[in-house]
């Protein structure tokens, strides 16, 4: 009886002596990682899932600043969706790199649909409230801690090291597309029809993602025998361990670390801003995706490949990011705060790409899930400085507030990189 396949058989059955996965033959262009079978449809259901992301952070965070005003609470919805990183990340480095990556990403979609639509059901019938957000929005912060430690990882998977810079480049591409489209198209669709109507269309975006992902074969994953015996906690504490006795990533972990800290807290305040700019929810959203624009140009340009090497990019967009977020910080009018963000999306495209990629080539094999899940958790140092950054700008208003902490940012980075030069090193 002919077992259905389930595993995508390349011409070689077994990685290579490093232990990376066969690919393809390696070739260069922008869109390499296409290349790969079914790298394309794992793109594509990345692309809807950062795409329902963004949506859904736009309209949490658009609702409960039209129902109670208040920064503080609206930097909750932001605290909520990136804590499960903080307390879980490791945790889904460990399970990632035990469980079949593919079924855990479907079991996070197949979750959150029905949630989605319980929300537009909700704000539909005129029962919402501000507190409902925080439960959905936590939902899709495990979802995140799910994607960030499973899915870069099974892309590593597909396309080998010969390929994952460019792949995760493209990957970087779906992000920022989500991120652009996301804050345009729901901050239009709120304009337009309703907060109920755009919490429908996020659930029907989790279906389209769920049918792009499930059809693909994926490639057959070694895993030793003796790593299945291992408990859980013992597989944690190993890949703290070795995290630990490896400088070039306590190097990337600590930049990421501070750029969550001073720079993306102020993710959930950009309707307040837009508020105070005099703006409608459209113009809204649009400056809440005009980062992702300017990241977006930034990821065509690595995607093509750059003489720099992978760690000045990563530090160096991070230093971008801060100098022209305090453009959009001090601006008092909405072209200039648009172009301000912008330009630092330009910047976030070198660090969102290089963080991944940097820690799974420093990782070996067998260690990259949890290398992953414990770059989850510098990640979940955000939920805590958007609570910080929403009390701060409660008592000196949202300006301020972002401009102290961006300017902390650039300060504290500059210490970090001196005093653990490894990562802009990095090759």
């Amino acid at each position: 009886m002919s077992r259905r396949p389930t595993t995508l058989d390349f011409p070689t059955a077994t990685p290579d002596a490093r232990g990376q996965p066969p690919t393809a033959p390696r070739s260069s262009g922008t869109f390499a990682a296409f290349e790969v079978p079914g790298y394309g449809r794992l793109w594509a259901s990345g692309l809807f899932w950062n795409l329902t992301r963004w949506m859904s952070i736009f309209v949490c965070t658009y609702m409960v600043n039209q129902i109670t005003g208040s920064p503080l609470l609206v930097q909750l919805v932001g605290s909520a969706l990136f804590i499960p990183m903080f307390v879980g990340g490791a945790l889904g480095g460990v399970l990632s790199d035990r469980f079949d990556r593919k079924r855990s990403i479907l079991f996070q979609l197949v979750m959150l649909a029905p949630c989605a639509l319980l929300m537009g059901i909700v704000v539909l019938s005129g029962a919402e409230q501000a507190w409902m957000v925080y439960p959905f929005i936590l939902l899709i912060g495990i979802g995140q801690m799910v994607d960030m430690t499973v899915r870069r990882a099974m892309i590593f998977d597909f396309v080998g090291e010969s390929r994952v810079t460019n792949a995760l480049a493209i990957e970087a591409l779906s992000m920022t597309g989500g991120n652009m489209l996301g804050g345009v198209s729901a901050g239009a669709t709120v304009s337009l029809l309703g907060i109920g109507e755009t919490f429908l269309i996020v659930s029907a975006c989790y279906v389209v993602a769920f049918m792009l992902l499930v059809g693909v074969l994926t490639p057959r994953r070694e895993v030793p025998v003796s790593k299945k015996k291992l408990s859980i906690a013992s597989e944690l504490a190993a890949g703290f361990r070795y995290v630990a006795g490896h400088p070039t990533l306590i190097s990337l972990l600590g930049v990421t670390a501070i750029m969550n800290m001073f720079y993306f807290s102020f993710i959930p305040m950009v309707p307040v801003f837009a508020e105070r700019l005099e703006v409608n929810a459209l113009l809204a959203g649009v400056l809440a995706g005009s980062n992702a624009f300017g990241s977006m140009i930034g990821t065509l340009a690595i995607a093509r490949g750059m003489r720099f090497g992978r760690g000045a990019i990563y530090v160096g967009g991070s230093f971008i990011m801060l100098v022209f977020m305090l453009v959009f910080a001090a601006s008092n009018s909405y072209p200039l705060a648009l172009l301000g963000m912008v330009l630092a999306g330009s910047g976030t495209a070198g660090f969102g790409t290089m963080q991944s990629v940097l820690v799974m080539v420093e990782s070996s094999p067998e260690m990259r899930g949890r290398a992953m899940g414990i770059l989850s958790m510098a990640i979940g140092a955000l939920p805590f400085s958007m609570f910080f950054l929403g009390l701060v700008a409660e008592v000196t208003g949202p300006s301020t507030a972002l401009l102290g902490s961006v300017v902390l940012g650039v300060i504290t980075l500059s210490l970090w990189t001196i005093w653990r030069p490894q990562a802009a090193k990095a090759v």
